[in-house]
């Protein structure tokens, strides 16, 4: 497991009693519009966390995002594992497992910076601040040399943090049927 700290952000990971903040953000619309398309139930939130538990074993995971000056918790941002296809007209990805990937071909596994906040904290730059500092933590201590964002279409605020943080090239994909884009970011790139 791993923590993070910025100027105004705590990230650490998340632990069974932070269900009631996933509870309030994932019962938004407008935040889970561009992740999954839909509410998540009390159920589907305790399968977020147990499966954040399991990719903290490989130094991955969504973190939980809490302001420093109140200790409040604002979001997540965190690393994921996507499974994919690369097709040739563009690369189709699902999230979690490669039993996902319904399309043939050879199945390629693909590290994934993402961030999600409760709508009261857009527009302050945490998600900005969150992502930059996990992007250095995966170059600094984890040794990556590149990840991707994966943000489906239509999502402005995604698009602009993954540029803010050092996004270099940006080619269509499909995320688990969704129109999306590849946003990738590449160490001194």
């Amino acid at each position: 497991m791993y923590s993070v700290e910025t100027e105004r952000l705590i990230l650490r990971p998340f632990i069974t009693e932070d269900i009631a903040f996933l509870n309030f953000m994932h019962s938004d619309i407008d935040v889970t519009r561009y992740t999954c398309g839909h509410t998540r139930s009390h159920n589907e939130n305790l399968g977020f966390i147990a499966a954040m538990q399991n990719l903290y074993q490989r130094k991955l995971g969504h973190l939980l995002v809490l302001r420093k000056s109140d200790h409040l918790p604002i979001g997540r941002c965190g690393f994921s594992i996507f499974h994919g296809v690369n097709h040739p007209n563009k690369g189709w990805l699902y999230w979690d497992s490669p039993e996902m990937v319904e399309i043939e071909g050879e199945i390629v596994e693909l590290i994934e910076l993402g961030y999600s906040f409760a709508k009261p904290y857009w527009g302050n730059g945490y998600a900005t601040e969150a992502a930059m500092a996990l992007r250095d933590h995966a170059y600094n201590q984890l040794g990556y040399s590149h990840f991707s964002s994966l943000i489906m279409k239509g999502n402005v605020g995604s698009v602009k943090v993954a540029n803010n943080i050092g996004a270099c090239d940006s080619v269509d994909c499909m995320i688990e049927g969704q129109p999306s884009l590849k946003l990738r970011n590449v160490k001194n790139g």
